[in-house]
């Protein structure tokens, strides 16, 4: 594991691809299946992989309540990038199991297609983000000045 929290948090995203693309490669059926690992408890791969969920579950309430124990908590940017990112999830969330053709169809006749969401989600952010450096540099001047 990284050793810096921001590469910490970048090893983990990287990984959360990773995890979600093999996972994805496997099918319904298999979720029935034994599994050999020692979390699925002697059961099957449903047991192993929500075993996982609830795992990161418990141990993210234990970074919440170390943090909350030692008066350590986010700051409000910190909370905020926080519930952007979990909103983030679910949004990616959504789009799961779409294939590239629905991707590209109208939610509804004469509605958004699912890339148009996706695109607008991303144009929106990027937008916003470039006027918050916009506005931050208005105040205090360029970088590096």
């Amino acid at each position: 594991m990284a050793a810096t929290v921001n590469a910490a948090i970048r090893e983990l995203l990287e990984s959360t691809i990773e995890t979600m693309e093999g996972l994805l490669e496997a099918s319904d059926g298999e979720l029935a299946q034994d599994s050999s690992h020692v979390c699925a408890q002697g059961r099957d791969v449903w047991t192993l992989i929500t075993n996982d969920i609830d795992h990161e579950k418990i141990h993210a309430g234990q970074v919440l309540e170390g943090r909350y124990e030692a008066r350590n908590p986010a700051s409000p940017m910190e909370r905020l990038v926080a519930e952007w990112f979990a909103e983030r999830a679910r949004f990616i969330g959504s789009l799961i199991g779409l294939t590239d053709d629905e991707f590209n169809e109208e939610t509804e006749p004469g509605g958004w297609t699912y890339r148009g969401i996706a695109k607008h989600v991303l144009l929106v952010e990027q937008d916003s983000l470039k006027t918050l450096r916009e506005d931050r540099e208005s105040r205090t001047g360029p970088p590096g000045q």
